[in-house]
């Protein structure tokens, strides 16, 4: 098929009510925010799971591909490889935005392309070119953490503990959403507990966020009780200067997310707790409504339900090494899981449900 028809033929998908069937065969394009954390992974390995389920149980084909800039943070890397895989045959995109504004003009153009985006992890300013937003509610992730936190101090005694929020990166929706749930949650359940600070940013990555936190913590390391860092490189950073300082175990660390370093930091007892989240799932449901658009279904329901939650689970000491635990980040506990598919109603021209 010329390639011309064949991008004639997916813009017009949408509008035709339904155009898809066993002899299908997609491409979807998974854009990360980088390539090196172990979180996008799991979406990966979701995404491709994905593909196999489908190929397995509905004859449909579904190519994933996964392609992001190696870096986090590198924006422009990220749209120049949108642009670039649109230009080439994408059917749909999986996005991982990096920047909730700086993002929005390449999903319009795949949008005005007729290749579908469904936007994973964290939000996009404007929700009238994506299809789906599939992620963790992050903001109650937030809140998750400072319970822990509240309820790890105070059964320390201190009643009014003073705090640091290492935040990670401005413009990152969602940490962002975990920094205010946080906050939030800190002023619900202990108000008189003391903001030692909250303006520093660790950055994309481990060492970045190490360089960060050593002046701080050695600026407050008389004084500070707990410490919220709202990413796996965030508080894997932290960990290693508290460390390097003597301090850890004395100042008690919330994290966000998983990797080999932070569980093994929630053994040791380093890290109190880290609020997980499913990645494994993000990737299976986003690839799913992704395909599922392509096959001409309404999975918005008429624009009214544009976000699918993926949750947010509290991971401790005591629960570090169970199954559950191990299903959200374990690659052969990953493989044995079931994911509960959503479905959806056929598209109907005119609909909200339309782009």
């Amino acid at each position: 098929m010329p390639r011309t028809v064949y991008y004639l033929l997916v813009a017009l998908c949408p509008f035709a009510g339904g155009c898809g069937g066993p002899s299908d065969e997609f491409t979807i394009v998974v854009v990360p925010k980088g390539m090196t954390h172990e979180h996008w992974q799991s979406v990966r390995r979701g995404a491709e799971r994905c593909a196999a389920d489908l190929a397995a149980e509905e004859g449909v084909r579904v190519r994933v591909i996964f392609d992001g800039p190696l870096r986090e943070r590198d924006a422009m890397e990220q749209i120049r490889i949108i642009d670039r895989r649109v230009a080439t045959g994408a059917s749909g995109v999986l996005l991982a935005p990096q920047h909730s504004k700086t993002m929005t003009a390449c999903v319009e153009r795949a949008a005005a392309a007729g290749v579908p985006v469904v936007i994973i992890d964290s939000g996009l300013a404007d929700p009238y070119h994506y299809v789906k937003y599939v992620a963790t509610d992050n903001y109650h992730g937030g809140r998750l953490a400072a319970e822990h936190l509240i309820r790890e101090l105070k059964k320390q005694g201190k009643e009014k503990p003073r705090l640091i929020l290492f935040r990670y990166a401005v413009g990152s929706e969602s940490t962002e959403q975990r920094e205010k749930g946080f906050e939030d949650g800190v002023k619900q359940l202990c108000p008189e507990a003391e903001w030692l600070s909250t303006d520093k940013y660790a950055g994309a990555t481990r060492d970045s966020a190490m360089r960060e936190a050593g002046p701080l913590v050695l600026q407050f390391k008389d004084q500070v009780d707990g410490i919220f860092a709202p990413n796996e490189s965030s508080a894997t950073g932290m960990v290693d200067v508290l460390r390097s300082q003597g301090l850890n175990k004395k100042v008690l660390v919330m994290g966000f997310d998983a990797s080999k370093p932070l569980l093994q930091a929630i053994q040791e007892g380093d890290i109190v707790g880290s609020i997980l989240q499913d990645p494994y799932r993000m990737g299976y449901l986003s690839t799913w409504c992704c395909v599922r658009y392509l096959l001409g279904e309404d999975v918005n329901e008429g624009r009214t339900q544009m976000e699918l939650s993926t949750g947010e689970v509290l991971v401790t000491r005591e629960n570090v090494t169970a199954d559950s635990t191990l299903g959200l980040f374990n690659p052969d506990y990953q493989g044995r899981r079931v994911i509960e598919k959503p479905r959806f109603p056929k598209r109907v021209a005119g609909r909200g449900g339309e782009r």
